[in-house]
């Protein structure tokens, strides 16, 4: 198991794709204020900042983190590498797990870069530092959370998939758990009784991962979420990738063909 992570994260490394995410992230660090008209207003450089940033990493998961999923579990397929590692002993689960450890630790350096870039150049000056760095570990753990569920959608999709139509079903449940939920929350108030019903079991069956979208409030400097609110959050994602990890895991099974 260890073998196959280590083997398959240096060859991410070797890809040199990281650099792009990297580039960017710094970019809007020195740059993002500049989005916004903060020469008319220079309260808006911190905030303007900190959106970029976390707009950033949140764009650099959704499509170079989703693709390396899929790009991962492409080659095992294609390159037969299940048949070689399965007469070694590696269980589908080992397997699986060793693989998905990948993106799961890009998303890790990914968000949490993000968030020390917000400490050090997004702070508002009234803001308190504890608070202000509590909040972005906030934003970054439930990131990661959130795209751990797509990226082993991702990964267990390509056992039956090529790498491009599997990240295209994990970039669409991305805009549908990030942004789609909230038109199917619109639809439940409408007129149309029967919309309206199908819309409610939408809400209630499909992932609200923008419940770990924290771009807004780190905008915005709401501060950290409290406790209570912050482990319903922590209890939901992790069921969700729970269910989602459980469902991976049946498609990962080892097909002879």
């Amino acid at each position: 198991m260890r073998a196959i992570f280590l083997i398959h994260l240096k060859q991410v490394i070797r890809d040199k794709d990281w650099v792009y995410p990297v580039f960017l992230l710094l970019l809007c660090a020195l740059l993002g204020q500049y989005l916004a008209p903060t020469d008319d207003d220079p309260t808006l450089v911190f905030s303007t900042r900190t959106q970029a940033i976390w707009l950033c990493a949140w764009a650099c998961s959704i499509f170079w983190v989703g693709f390396v999923a899929a790009r991962l579990g492409s080659i095992q397929r294609q390159n037969h590498l299940r048949e070689f590692w399965k007469s070694l002993g590696v269980s589908d689960l080992e397997y699986f797990c060793a693989l998905f450890a990948i993106p799961n630790l890009l998303n890790a350096v990914l968000f949490f870069s993000a968030a020390c870039l917000s400490i050090f150049t997004g702070k508002q000056v009234d803001a308190p530092l504890g608070d202000w760095i509590f909040v972005n570990l906030q934003a970054a753990f439930f990131a990661v959370l959130a795209q751990a569920i797509i990226s082993a959608v991702i990964l267990a999709l390509t056992n039956y998939l090529n790498a491009s139509p599997a990240f295209a079903c994990g970039f669409l449940l991305n805009l549908y758990g990030m942004y789609g939920i909230e038109i199917v929350d619109l639809a439940r108030s409408g007129s149309n009784r029967g919309a309206a019903v199908a819309a409610d079991l939408l809400w209630t069956l499909g992932p609200h991962l923008h419940f770990a979208d924290f771009t807004s409030r780190l905008t915005f400097s709401w501060g950290a979420l409290p406790l209570t609110p912050f482990l319903n959050v922590s209890v939901y994602l992790c069921g969700v990738l729970l269910l989602g990890g459980t469902l991976a895991l049946r498609l990962w099974r080892y097909r002879t063909k």
